[in-house]
């Protein structure tokens, strides 16, 4: 029983199965012809009728290295690509919907042995607490083939009451294919910005007697709807544009839409609804708007308040290439995320929330698993914020039982707190879980100036800084070192670094490590996260992208290795202020975790965000008071595997 199938260095015959739940793959044995191999972004293989795909799935900017080409006729050295660019910011003040980014595929490509950059495009910032500005451009997401291919962002949704003429009209999509940004609900008619190429314009606004509400975003897929005209409060802004589904990462059973549209800020009630596709939902009356999702395009939702709420950011973009790697003979045992093969061990990733489920022919009575909740965002307010605390790191082994077993897997998100007052647990992370019984709680938010102590989490947030000493928040978890792949039943987490009279914030906690305090006498490590952990060994799959970069030191009896990936879990950098606040390099960034915003005057940065589905926290505010912010905690992941 085999295919035409990649050969595994790793294994002479193992078998893998896909994610559909109808077929498995045998690879070849070695010297067998074999199709081209290569690395990069988050391994996902599944069938597609009798054909076998693996494809690469990118959310966070890298690259595909293609290290041998196929030596079977049959699987040709091509791929195929989606490519979706971040998607554009709502708008404050009954602002419109922020335009999703833009989307293009193609099939066919011609690739060699080579690196391929790829750019994941980040979503727009947050609108300004005014009204006085539109929302922002999304970022564009490229990969560097030999014609490079990139996708524009979304525009940024028009200003919303006051009227401003100038700025009320949508702003237009980036170059490729970016849709355009919806009307903002100023007090005369303006349409929402074009489109550029096939992306699709955003709506127009609402208007009524000097009062108004947003236009939708342009999404993939369609235009963003128009708010109703006249308006009688309690009204709807427009609805947000449909994205496009793709069948490219996860295979024809799992399509997954990108680029929907942000839906425009209402007047006194609900808001537009988020286009299909990662398109946030506007906020409803007196709130802010609700973010693209990460990793679609989505644009962000239009605030429902006339008291300056800020408007939605934008979701982060995606790249995706997969290629054929054989044809299907047998059946699979599992279904749910992204699925690879390493190590006679068959592997679930999941990045969003999804179902784990059996097939019939399950065999395995347990499997290993890596549980990591969201990391909490880094501290906001104004300056000198503290480092986010990482989720919670559980891992072990469970019980699953015989056939049939469907179990719920739940992706925390990182915490984002678009307060700038001081902080609440509001900005923590939320928990990722494997079933009801494994649960990893998220990581706590940064502390704020002045003083502001850290919030608890599964690690806790370091201390603000300036002008009294603050303590770091609380973590749930138990303190490492252990023994990766088999954590205490509170997993792993740690205390959030406490605070002095400085200007700069403390780190979070990591799950390797407290976060370090802001103290001087703690320079070269003053204000750093703390440390977090490798993955355990099963899952260290090298053409994998899961975890983030981080220490090469020697290995140690608890499990680590020497390859600098794999890491999760790190704490957020404490933020700074002005040229005094001692800036922290992105070489001090902690394992996984966010780095503090640069405090180099007279620009003032918001702290950086952690790395997606990492679970580590956000880097603290070194801003300005009234704009910038800490950077969002980076969501969890879920990982599962058992043998082939």
């Amino acid at each position: 029983m085999g295919i035409r199938s990649q050969n595994n260095p790793l294994a002479a015959y193992l078998d893998v199965f896909s994610n559909t739940g109808t077929d498995a793959v045998t690879a070849a044995p070695p010297g067998a012809a074999s199709g081209l191999t290569a690395t990069g972004g988050v391994i996902s293989d599944y069938t597609s009728g009798s054909d076998v795909y693996r494809a690469h799935v990118f959310t966070s900017s890298g690259a595909l290295n293609v290290t041998a080409l196929s030596t079977d006729p049959s699987l040709p050295d091509t791929v195929d690509y989606l490519v979706v660019g971040g998607g554009g910011g709502g708008s404050a003040s009954h602002g419109g919907g922020g335009g999703a980014g833009g989307l293009r595929t193609a099939t066919g490509i011609a690739v060699d042995v080579s690196p391929y950059a790829v750019v994941i495009g980040a979503g727009a910032a947050p609108s300004s607490e005014t009204s006085n500005s539109r929302g922002n451009d999304g970022n564009t997401s490229s990969i560097a083939f030999s014609s490079p291919i990139s996708s524009g962002g979304g525009g940024g949704a028009g200003r919303g009451y006051p009227n401003n003429t100038s700025n009320t009209r949508g702003r237009d999509g980036l170059a490729t294919n970016g849709n355009g940004g919806g009307a903002g609900g100023g007090g005369d008619q303006q349409p929402g910005g074009t489109g550029h190429g096939s992306g699709n314009p955003g709506g127009a606004n609402g208007i009524d007697g000097g009062v108004g509400t947003g236009g939708g975003g342009g999404g993939a897929g369609a235009a963003g709807g128009n708010a109703p005209t006249p308006i009688s409060p309690p009204s709807s802004g427009g609805v947000g544009g449909a994205g496009l589904a793709s069948v490219y990462a996860y295979g024809p059973s799992n399509p997954v839409t990108y680029a929907g549209g942000g839906g425009g800020g209402g007047w006194s009630g609900a808001g537009g609804a988020g286009g299909a596709g990662g398109g946030g939902p506007a906020g409803p009356s007196s709130t802010a708007g609700t973010p693209g999702t990460i990793g679609t395009g989505g644009g962000g939702g239009g605030s429902g308040d006339s008291s300056n709420r800020v408007g939605g950011a934008g979701g982060s973009g995606t790249v995706v290439v997969r290629y054929k790697i054989g044809e299907i003979t047998a059946t699979a045992k599992a279904t749910g995320g992204a699925i690879s093969f390493y190590g006679g061990k068959t592997i679930h990733v999941f990045t969003n929330s999804g179902t784990f489920a059996t097939t019939s022919n399950w065999a395995s009575a347990t499997v290993e698993y890596v549980v990591v909740g969201g990391g909490g965002s880094g501290g906001n307010h104004q300056f000198r914020g503290g480092g986010g605390g990482a989720g919670t790191y559980m891992t072990g082994t469970t019980s699953i039982g015989s056939h049939p077993v469907s179990t719920t897997i739940q992706i925390g998100g990182g915490g984002s707190n678009l307060a700038t007052t001081n902080p609440s647990n509001s900005g923590n992370g939320s928990s990722s879980s494997f079933g009801p019984p494994i649960t990893a709680p998220g990581g706590g938010m940064g502390g704020s100036y002045p003083n502001s102590p850290g919030i608890g989490g599964g690690s806790g947030g370091g201390a603000g800084g300036y002008p009294d000493a603050g303590t770091g928040g609380t973590g749930s978890g138990d303190t490492f070192p252990g023994t990766i792949g088999s954590t205490p039943p509170n997993g792993w987490g740690n205390d959030g670094g406490s605070g002095t009279n400085v200007d700069i914030g403390a780190g979070g906690g990591g799950a390797g490590a407290v976060g370090y305090p802001n103290n001087p006498s703690t320079t070269p490590t003053r204000g750093i996260g703390g440390a977090g952990i490798q993955i355990p060994t099963s899952f260290r799959d090298p053409t994998s992208g899961v975890g983030a970069p981080g220490p090469t030191s020697a290995p140690t009896p608890n499990g680590f290795d020497t390859s600098g990936k794999y890491w999760v879990a790190g704490g957020g950098n404490g933020g700074g202020y002005g040229p005094q606040g001692n800036p922290l390099a992105a070489t001090n960034r902690s394992a996984g975790g966010g780095l503090g915003g640069n405090a180099s005057s007279p620009i003032y940065a918001g702290g950086e965000p952690a790395f997606e589905n990492t679970g580590s926290g956000g880097g603290g505010v070194s801003g300005s008071p009234g704009g910038s912010r800490g950077g969002a905690g980076g969501s969890g992941i879920v990982l599962i595997a058992y043998p082939s």
